[in-house]
């Protein structure tokens, strides 16, 4: 479906599945942050008893006179993103992460990094290569708030590799990096993604 700001007009594409069994949703737009409900086009206007759905209960005080709401914007987006499962609290907005595996048994798969700390390993973990090269619990990702990626080593027997060198501690990765845990080598992929705009 085609959401439309209220106030500026702005149009952004939004996966009307994403409602779930909400009857309403409030958006902020990205553009002007007007914050405004749209009702689930599954169960068109009001809940039942013709009363309209109620305020979450966290809604922000207005600001005093002479302050501005901004101050708060990006937190009450975030807010606002988790609640409507567009983004899982602690990562980055904007951004998706994922982990090619270019070698070892997984090859040619892609795993996207939903959660900001990952374990990779060969039978434990969130990312399971199967290699019988790589520990059970072989290395860690953190992704940070600020977006960036460390990757850092846990212990394993045969090392993590970053540019052909075991690393002995936590070491940041850029996007399309590549590394190494036992014959596994994986590429890291960081995208930037706005499910509102349509521009």
């Amino acid at each position: 479906m085609i959401v439309v700001c209220p106030a500026c007009q702005a149009r952004f594409q939004y996966d009307d599945s994403r409602f779930g069994e909400l009857r309403i949703k409030r958006f902020k737009c990205p553009k002007c942050e007007e914050v405004f409900e749209v009702a689930n086009p599954a169960f068109p206007g009001q809940v039942p008893g013709g009363t309209p759905a109620p305020m979450p209960a966290d809604q922000p005080t207005p600001p005093a006179p002479g302050q501005t709401a901004r101050t708060t914007a990006k937190r009450d987006r975030e807010s606002m993103l988790v609640a409507a499962g567009l983004q899982v609290a602690g990562m980055p907005p904007g951004l998706k992460f994922s982990l090619a595996f270019l070698s070892g048994p997984q090859a040619s798969t892609v795993q996207v990094l939903e959660q900001p700390l990952t374990v990779i390993g060969r039978e434990e973990g969130d990312v399971i290569t199967r290699d019988p090269e790589t520990s059970r619990q072989h290395a860690q990702l953190e992704i940070r708030r600020d977006g960036t990626v460390w990757i850092s080593d846990q212990q394993s027997t045969n090392g993590t590799l970053v540019n052909g060198e075991r690393i002995s501690g936590p070491v940041q990765l850029s996007s399309q990096q590549e590394f190494t845990c036992g014959n596994s080598t994986f590429m890291l992929l960081i995208r930037n993604t706005d499910e509102y705009s349509l521009n």
